[in-house]
């Protein structure tokens, strides 16, 4: 699982929300196992701050589907990122989307190294 920064998190929330736009995030509890379920789901990030019921149904979801998982700092401002109510959890679902989200956790990875 993935922890982010404050600055990371802003180039990440720029993405979310352009996917959440295009109609490529599943935001909410049970949308986002819906599209775990139907693999649809391509990155699965979850608030800190989520419910111990909702990660232990997810994360097993997501790691049974090898699937990369980010951790947000709460459930409030995962949802705003998505223009939305406070979201325990949320699916992206879009294979580019989550590549150029990769590719920032790992800029970002290799800058902390340094």
């Amino acid at each position: 699982m993935h922890k982010i920064d404050d600055a990371v998190e802003a180039r990440i929330a720029g993405y979310l929300g352009i996917a959440q736009k295009a109609g490529k995030i599943a935001a909410g509890d049970m949308l986002t196992q819906e599209a775990l379920k139907a693999n649809k789901a391509t990155l699965l990030v979850i608030a800190a701050d989520a419910a111990a019921s909702v990660k232990d149904e997810l994360l097993p979801q997501a790691e049974k589907r090898n699937l990369p998982v980010l951790e947000w700092k709460d459930k409030t401002s995962l949802g705003l990122v998505v223009g939305k109510s406070r979201r325990g959890a949320l699916a992206l679902c879009d294979a580019g989307f989550t590549k150029a989200i990769l590719k920032v956790l790992k800029e970002a990875e290799q800058k902390s190294k340094i």
